[in-house]
């Protein structure tokens, strides 16, 4: 009996020590780490990666709504020329698509929103993206808010209203989140090097 209880303890003691997973708030939705995976260069450095997080009841493969960090080591340290980028795919994707850009001279950062949809469908994407430079120097690091959103669920003035505020709340989220998320996975990929070219990131939600 004593043994057992000993054994109850030493799991409880275990799980308080583990780390919770990365969390993030937006626009009031709480979004917790579904699936996350990073690239390595020939060089064995890290490469792109990627850290996706969704509501609860909601998976990578089925949202609503998703926020991402994502890492971008060989894009360059130009924000702005990255979002010019996405905004001149969305127009290659998508030629109805309209998309705007927001620069902050004092930072360095740059916010893209833009909405599109596929072809006959009836549910659209809207996406804020906000690029800044990499703390380490190496490339870019960008946020991402996404929302599916279904043409009979909104009207113009809602899609303004929440163009506005979500561009606004990106505008003021702090970088460094996305940052030291990275940092701390380049460092644990350090001591735990990935092997036969395995991710350094362990996948986490998906298998794709």
């Amino acid at each position: 009996m004593r043994l057992l209880s000993l054994f109850v303890v030493l799991l409880a003691s275990i799980s308080l020590a583990r780390p919770a997973a990365p969390a993030v708030v937006f626009d009031d939705g709480h979004y917790t780490l579904a699936f996350e995976d990073q690239a390595t260069l020939p060089d064995g450095e890290a490469g792109d990666a990627i850290a996706e997080f969704t509501l609860p009841g909601e998976s990578v493969d089925n949202w609503s709504k998703l926020f991402a960090f994502h890492a971008y080591p060989e894009m360059g340290d130009d924000p702005l020329a990255a979002v010019e980028t996405v905004g001149k795919v969305v127009k290659e994707t998508n030629k109805d698509a309209n998309y705007a850009i927001v620069t902050n001279d004092k930072t360095g950062e740059a916010i893209i929103d833009f909405l599109t949809w596929a072809p006959e469908s009836d549910v659209m994407e809207f996406n804020v993206f906000k690029y800044a430079r990499s703390a380490d120097g190496r490339g870019l690091v960008a946020m991402q808010y996404a929302q599916h959103i279904k043409l009979v669920e909104i009207d113009v003035e809602g899609m303004r209203a929440l163009r506005q505020r979500t561009v606004d709340e990106m505008a003021t989220e702090d970088m460094t989140q996305a940052q030291d998320y990275f940092a701390k996975k380049r460092g644990r990929s350090a001591s735990n090097a990935p092997q036969n070219g395995e991710p350094a990131l362990a996948r986490a939600g998906r298998d794709d």
